[in-house]
């Protein structure tokens, strides 16, 4: 299973230069590159070692194959002649889970929680060319994974090319907000996206939200209640544990250590009123879906694989 999942960033690496040599360079190019080095299980070659004192060691292995990765997607491009005009965005996805392998700093939580800890990630872009990424600098301001979507259709040339391109008009009910005029072009100083409705989460009866500065967290964020079904959850006041509301001021205080609710009544009050909103739109949540035969993971194959992935190309 380790060599596999190893083998597997070489599928990752071989597949990557495969799209990049044969793009025609009069086009635009979007590669999208969840990179799974880091990821459990928790192995590494030896070559990618410099220590071996405790589990962190392994996770800088891991961290180093990346890496070595993103390396090559750059020489890729170098190659083609495309990594002066390419933009760079790399994040991750959540914040790491709670072992000794790895490590959230001071933030509260980890992986799987709505505490700091577990959605909090840094990110950066980089690009060679100033004209594609004229603001440089750092911000704590809000950006959701959302978000991207309309940030990139921005600065590729916005929604006119990109219909003209896909036959598909902006759908009215998006969450995304475009990023690019805060973030790349450095237009303006305020940040665009004020709020995010982190999770709302019938199984363990917890809610998630920022409101400018405040974060309001409902229910018991230390459960460790989960399902195993393919039942449907319904979506309503009775999903969430109202008797537990915990009220952070997330810009002074991002490691949760003071809860604000008594302090700050009528903004916890709004807040909560903002997370009932939304369950009045949901629909009932599906714990898990269903196996999809021919699908991956699979017995065989324990690791998620595009689905054009055929059994020829699994090593």
């Amino acid at each position: 299973m380790m060599n596999l999942f190893y083998r597997q960033r070489v599928l990752y690496n071989k597949r990557v230069k495969e799209i990049v040599d044969n793009h025609n360079t009069s086009s635009p190019l979007f590669l999208y590159l969840a990179m799974q080095s880091v990821h459990s299980p928790y192995y590494a070659p030896s070559k990618y070692y410099s220590c071996h004192s405790n589990n962190r060691c392994t996770m800088q292995a891991m961290l180093k194959a990346a890496e070595e990765l993103l390396a090559d997607v750059i020489k890729y491009f170098k190659a083609a002649g495309l990594w002066q005009d390419t933009l760079l965005i790399f994040h991750s996805d959540n914040g790491a889970p709670s072992t000794s392998y790895s490590s959230n700093g001071n933030l509260r939580g980890s992986k799987g929680h709505l505490w700091e800890g577990g959605v909090r990630t840094l990110g950066f872009l980089y690009s060679l060319n100033k004209n594609i990424l004229p603001n440089r600098g750092f911000t704590n301001c809000y950006v959701h994974v959302s978000d991207w979507y309309k940030t990139i259709i921005s600065i590729s040339g916005g929604w006119h090319a990109f219909y003209k391109t896909t036959s598909h008009s902006m759908p009215d009910d998006l969450d995304s907000i475009d990023q690019s005029n805060f973030l790349i072009y450095g237009k303006s100083k305020t940040c665009p996206r004020d709020q995010i409705m982190l999770h709302i989460d019938p199984v363990k009866r917890v809610a998630g939200y920022y409101k400018r500065e405040y974060k309001l967290l409902v229910g018991n964020q230390d459960s460790s209640e989960s399902c195993s079904t393919t039942m449907f959850y319904p979506l309503d006041i009775n999903s969430i544990d109202l008797s537990i509301q915990q009220l952070f001021n997330i810009y002074d205080d991002p490691n949760e250590t003071t809860d604000i609710a008594s302090k700050k009544p009528a903004i916890k009050k709004e807040l909560l009123g903002d997370i009932i909103l939304f369950l009045s739109h949901q629909k009932p949540l599906q714990c898990q879906l269903p196996t999809v035969a021919g699908s991956y993971p699979s017995s065989s194959v324990p690791f998620y694989l595009p689905w054009d992935f055929s059994h020829s190309l699994v090593p």
